[in-house]
């Protein structure tokens, strides 16, 4: 055994092949429609054809250039779109600040296709590489760029070529893609480590096959989220993190190569339920080389020479892992030294309605933007009787409580802004109210909502149904975002938002962003799952009380004010198991001193800075574990 593995163990019980073999696929449907009256930008109304033969290039990139920093939707019907340089986000008017709020979306995976011309000028040397799409650079603030349900082909004759170089902060998905290249050449599928200042984002349901590398991550910030990955074909790695806090969950690679690469350095990856297989050739080579930190928990593993570089050798054919740490496992008290194993269950899907069963509040009388109040037709729109209800893109003012209920299972927002104003601010009433209704899962998605000042919640969930919130930024400084009486399932995937309170409730969080001052997040009583948690500002980061359950695989603090003033964990009676690197740079304020107060039979101990390894000036947690047998 290694000097800082804790345990290594080869698969002797019936995993799940359900779980683990699953292939990443569209959860929504393969046709994603919307109505005229949405504000969506369609690439063709800009000169595009999509018919394989026209080069796209420049209709795709006007569209783009006409909308920057707007929320919108930039929208490619089924089709081919060849194109022969990189589409690039657009700077705007005010020279890099505009590289945000773009979502690039195809009306299916496998129908919309972007395809790179053969042997294109500009893409045939792999020495000066160049992306198919550029999202932007840093610093952090390309918030709310996705692109979605597309397929990026390098044609052939390219080996220069990447992918995508794709960047987003705080809120923004890359979903249901995937990246092909024609002859197996290119130097990388997806780049994400292009850039400092990468993430928080959501990388999910992507497809890669052929390149050099197929994903590559880089740098200390702001750590990304990956689930439900395909690696094929590689010709070095399939995965390659290079500082990165990387959070990954159902990671399949097909490879004669290593699958995942975590390069020395400040690099924390945690990864769970994956299949790594190796090819003809795979086996000289470790499935998992690994470097840095890691956190690796039921891998399947087939056809390389060990599961773990660096860890405890293996032997060809050997099955997998159990559980593994890189570094020694942090306690308090007496524990078991393995993570909690939570429960997971999949965020579910509602299906994607004919246009038909689509209602808008400006079907009753309601327009975006005018500054007059839209809540009574927002209402309007949900209690007619349709499946969803889409706000236009556009701002929408608010001053009474929308309420969820009746027939509804999708509300989208078409990227569109929500905005609360009096009377409702006055009685400090939530934006949003959760309640029963005809459908066991309702989806909100796709919208954004500010407000500076407080006291003030977005919503309040009353349910005891299944709630998904996805790709939602709640910009509320200085307010909450959300508190539930209910007891339904919740599912959180790419929000970000000021505090969370979880009483009683079962919640699973994929890409969870948090950004208030004081308590982050409260877990009284519940479950609480995370994939992927990136914080900034001072104050306690999650609080688990009142037996309640909490285990985070994979975050990130980025602390910008005086870690001092808190712990970064409490743990009051109850059970946590704990995943997580910080970066501190400010050298006004103080990374994290206390990292777990945890209270245990009435006893109360701390674990401390400088007592678990560093990381970019604080402190780092490949596994702390406070749980009793």
């Amino acid at each position: 055994m290694s000097l800082y593995s804790y345990t290594f163990m080869l698969m002797t019980f019936g995993m799940s092949l359900s779980l683990l073999l699953s292939v990443p696929s569209s959860a929504q449907a393969e046709n994603i429609v919307f109505p005229k009256d949405a504000g969506i930008v369609n690439v063709r109304e800009w000169g595009a054809m999509g018919d394989g033969i026209q080069d796209d290039t420049p209709a795709i990139q006007k569209a783009i250039d006409a909308h920057p920093n707007r929320n919108k939707i930039i929208y490619l019907p089924n089709g081919v779109y060849r194109i022969s340089d990189t589409i690039r986000w657009s700077r705007g008017p005010r020279g890099g600040s505009e590289e945000k709020r773009i979502i690039l979306q195809g009306q299916s995976e496998k129908g919309a296709i972007l395809k790179l011309k053969d042997r294109c000028p500009g893409f045939t040397d792999p020495a000066i590489p160049k992306a198919m799409v550029w999202t932007g650079e840093k610093p952090a603030q390309r918030f709310r760029n996705s692109i979605r349900n597309l397929t990026f082909d390098t044609g052939t004759g390219n080996p220069g070529a990447i992918g995508a170089q794709y960047m987003a902060n705080n809120q923004g998905t890359f979903r249901e893609v995937t990246i092909r290249s024609g002859d197996g050449q290119g130097v990388i599928g997806l780049d994400l480590g292009y850039s400092d200042e990468n993430g928080p984002c959501l990388i999910k349901n992507v497809r890669i096959y052929g390149f050099e590398t197929g994903i590559k991550t880089r740098h200390a910030v702001d750590s990304l989220v990956f689930e439900n990955i395909h690696l094929e074909g590689q010709k070095r790695y399939g995965f390659h993190n290079e500082g990165q806090v990387s959070s990954i969950r159902k990671l399949r690679s097909v490879n004669a190569v290593p699958a995942l690469y975590g390069e020395a350095g400040a690099g924390m990856v945690a990864l769970i339920d994956s299949v790594l297989t190796g090819t003809k050739g795979a086996g000289t080579h470790p499935a998992i080389r690994n470097e840095a930190a890691l956190f690796a928990r039921n891998l399947r593993v087939s056809g390389y020479a060990e599961a773990i570089h660096r860890a405890v050798p293996g032997k060809p054919g050997s099955r997998g892992v159990l559980e593994y740490v890189s570094h020694p496992v942090l306690h308090l008290f007496p524990t078991p030294r393995l993570s909690l194993k939570l429960p997971i269950r999949e965020t579910p899907t509602v299906p994607w309605d004919d246009l038909k069963e689509w209602a808008s509040p400006s079907h009753f009388g309601a327009k975006p933007g005018d500054g007059v109040d839209d809540s009574v037709a927002i209402q309007k729109a949900i209690d007619s009787g349709k499946t969803t209800v889409y706000l236009p893109n556009g701002t929408w003012e608010i001053g009474k409580t929308v309420v969820l209920r009746g027939n509804v299972r999708r509300f989208i927002g078409t990227e569109a802004d929500v905005h609360p104003i009096a009377p409702l601010l006055e009685r400090k009433e939530p934006l949003f109210r959760f309640e029963g209704g005809k459908h066991p899962v309702v989806v909100m998605e796709r919208f954004s909502t500010g407000f500076h000042g407080g006291p003030f919640y977005f919503l309040h969930n009353a349910a005891r149904r299944t709630l998904v919130m996805s790709s939602v930024s709640v910009n509320f400084q200085g307010a909450a975002s959300y508190h539930n009486s209910g007891t339904g399932p919740l599912f959180i995937e790419d929000v970000v938002g000021g505090d969370w309170i979880f009483m009683n409730q079962p919640v699973w969080a994929r890409q969870f962003n948090v950004e208030n001052r004081g308590t982050h997040v409260m877990n009284d009583g519940g479950t609480l799952w995370i994939l992927g948690y990136k914080t900034e500002r001072g104050g306690t980061l999650i609080e688990t009380r009142g037996g309640g359950k909490t285990e985070l695989i994979g975050g990130f603090s980025y602390t910008t004010e005086h870690g001092k003033l808190a712990p970064m964990f409490v743990n009051h009676e109850s059970s946590v198991s704990l995943t997580i690197g910080e970066s501190w740079f400010n050298r006004r304020d103080s990374p994290f001193v206390e990292l777990v107060r945890e209270t245990r039979d009435g006893v109360t101990r701390t674990l401390k800075i400088g007592e678990a390894p560093g990381r970019t000036g604080g402190s780092m947690l490949p596994l702390y574990v406070g749980y009793k047998e």
